[in-house]
């Protein structure tokens, strides 16, 4: 079943790539016909770097949790399984 789980997971990932870089690529765009390099910097600084950044940020962020609980868990249960098997 964690297979399962982390198989659609890393499907919803990809997506989510997938849409984050043509976010990028239409923040350049627009940056790019802007009237004047700053506007542009400025434009695709507060268009695509801080929210792609966001994004990544908590991505990487609640990846980093799950992980945590998963290795947690598993020591728990190694713990159970070493304390049970003895006499």
């Amino acid at each position: 079943m964690l297979h399962c789980h982390a198989n659609v997971a890393s499907r919803l990932a990809v997506r989510m790539y997938i849409i984050a870089i043509a976010w990028v690529y239409v923040v350049v765009m627009i940056a790019v016909v802007s009237d004047s390099w700053l506007k542009g910097i400025v434009r695709f600084v507060f268009l695509g770097a801080i929210p792609i950044g966001m994004l990544i940020w908590l991505t990487v962020r609640r990846r980093r949790g799950r992980m945590a609980r998963e290795a947690q868990a598993a020591a728990e249960a190694q713990a159970t399984t070493n304390a049970s098997g003895q006499p």
